[in-house]
């Protein structure tokens, strides 16, 4: 995955130390890298002192995570060899022992990509941290691409799990007896390589190979590499810009795993594009919204995973047969907002049609612990696409601090409009969260010109490096765990109600187990009891 995507992880908002925590192994504790000593070593000292402290620290942590890296190779490869030796034993009988042991094996294989990834995240966090602690931004002496280009060449970040994985899945249909056990596989398209590796990590389920390119008219041309017959697969790609490009290989990607013979594709959409085109407003117009519903359903997906459609009854354009799941991006932001201790927060609904999701975030703000939260309404009118005229606001923001919470920024037109109108009608601050980024034309300077102070989004939609460079106001928050969590329930039967209720959601500890497979073996009740611990 590093290799393929550059050995870029998404630059996301996330505390790390918590997520580490959370995601962490407990029967692993003491061999991860030791993110908090090496932030602790940046936050004190002076000087040269400092420099030598964290350079001990971090060559410790390389040290201690290669070697619990190494060990553990070497038992997944004695365990698969014993596995191997046992089932071609012509005096072993029954090998109900060996098959659990393989089923124990095979989890652990899984859940040890979930501590690769996170320590390759933690190792990529704190370099980013020595450099803007040490000054070094900006400045064109900074460690962090050289720090980048020794760790993608340490152990752990090698091949040697990919190839103790490849091992145990050759191994796995022969410990099912034969069976199809209908595993989740993963495939990432190119409108978000990172969002993708991120839920890979935290699924510990790699991401299928596939050839995915482009000839030299411009045609988008798809071939897997692995074989997916009878098998889950989720697609995660939203169709952001390019949008036909990505739409086009969205379709073209489901096509190919029906005709491989999959059981059910399920696409993950985090940004659905067209959907702003949703009713016929006008003569002679599409309803795009509807019309790409209709082509995804006519390649044959399965089910449908969205974040924040524009309008909740996109959902209604596909049929009972195929379900969509719109999830609420909201409770990812409920913490950051946490930490910023409003004063008398106001949370803004643009205009009348977000009053819904800007209630659903005024519940999980107060269910978070902030005293006070109100909520007030922008009536604009428009008197163009993206040119805003007149603004008046329904309820009181004198003297207390605004988020103006929406589903999509573009142009940011609208959003400083309305961001300076509330400064005009007496708010304190004003902060903006939206689900997607688009930041269009003119979007990064007229954020940096207007009384915004800072303008929150997830990363559904990957942040263009040119406005990230523009703007220091956009700060980016990860859908990763939410989507995570998603599809590990649509994929063991678990209810996703509580993924649809803000305050829930927010508060869910997303948990860094692998996803279970669905194995068939059950030679008696252990059998059985290990397979669901």
């Amino acid at each position: 995955i590093n290799a393929e995507y550059g050995g870029q992880l998404s630059e996301t908002m996330v505390k790390f130390g918590v997520d580490l925590a959370t995601n962490k192994k407990d029967a692993w504790e003491g061999h991860y890298l030791k993110y908090h000593e090496m932030k602790r070593c940046l936050e004190t000292g002076e000087g040269q002192e400092k420099v030598d402290a964290f350079n001990k620290v971090y060559e410790e942590s390389l040290h201690l995570v290669n070697e619990f890296f190494g060990s553990k190779i070497d038992e997944f490869d004695q365990a698969l060899t014993s596995f191997e030796l046992a089932v071609q034993s012509p005096s072993n009988k029954d090998s109900s022992v060996e098959e659990r042991a393989f089923f124990h094996t095979f989890k652990e294989v899984a859940e040890f990509q979930t501590y690769v990834w996170l320590n390759a995240t933690g190792f990529r966090k704190i370099m980013k941290k020595y450099d803007k602690r040490m000054g070094l931004r900006g400045t064109g002496n900074e460690r962090q691409p050289e720090m980048e280009a020794k760790l993608l060449i340490e152990p752990f970040m090698g091949s040697a799990l990919e190839a103790i994985l490849a091992r145990a899945k050759s191994m796995g249909h022969q410990a099912r007896g034969g069976s199809n056990d209908r595993d989740l596989k993963l495939i990432a398209g190119s409108g978000n390589p990172e969002l993708a590796v991120e839920i890979s990590g935290r699924l510990g389920i790699p991401l299928l190979k596939a050839d995915i390119k482009k000839f030299n008219d411009g045609e988008c041309s798809i071939k897997l590499k692995d074989n997916v017959r009878g098998n889950d697969v989720y697609i995660i790609q939203p169709t952001c810009q390019p949008v036909n490009d990505n739409l086009m290989e969205l379709l073209l990607t489901i096509s190919a795993l029906k005709r491989a013979s999959v059981h059910y594709v399920i696409a993950v959409v985090p940004y659905y594009g067209y959907a702003r085109q949703d009713r016929k407003d006008r003569s002679r117009v599409p309803i795009s919204a509807a019309d790409v519903a209709r082509m995804m359903e006519s390649m044959g997906v399965d089910r449908v995973i969205a974040v924040d459609l524009h309008a909740g009854q996109i959902q209604g354009f596909f049929g009972p047969t195929t379900p969509v799941d719109n999830l609420f991006a909201g409770p990812v932001a409920l913490q950051y907002f946490q930490d910023k201790q409003l004063d008398c927060p106001v949370v803004i609904s643009p205009d009348a049609g977000g009053v819904a999701r800007c209630k659903e975030f005024q519940e999980g703000l107060r269910e978070h612990g902030m005293q006070g939260v109100s909520m007030a309404m922008i009536i604009k009118q428009r008197e163009a696409a993206g040119v805003v005229g007149r603004v008046d606001l329904v309820g009181d923001v004198d003297g207390k601090d605004c988020i103006i919470v929406d589903d999509i920024i573009d142009t940011a037109g609208t959003l400083c409009a309305a961001a300076n109108e509330l400064k005009n009608f007496g708010a304190k601050r004003v902060f903006a969260f939206a689900t997607h980024g688009l930041f269009n034309g003119p979007a990064p300077d007229r954020i940096n010109d207007c009384v915004l102070e800072e303008v929150v989004v997830t990363n559904t939609v990957p942040l263009q490096a040119h406005v990230a460079r523009k703007s220091d106001k956009i700060k980016v928050l990860s859908v990763g765990k939410l989507l995570a969590e998603t599809i590990r329930r649509v994929h063991t039967g678990k209810s996703l109600a509580t993924m649809f209720e803000t305050v829930k959601a927010g508060r869910l500890c997303f948990a860094s187990d692998p996803c279970p497979r669905r194995y068939s073996v059950d030679h008696s009740a252990d059998a059985a009891a290990a397979e669901n611990n």
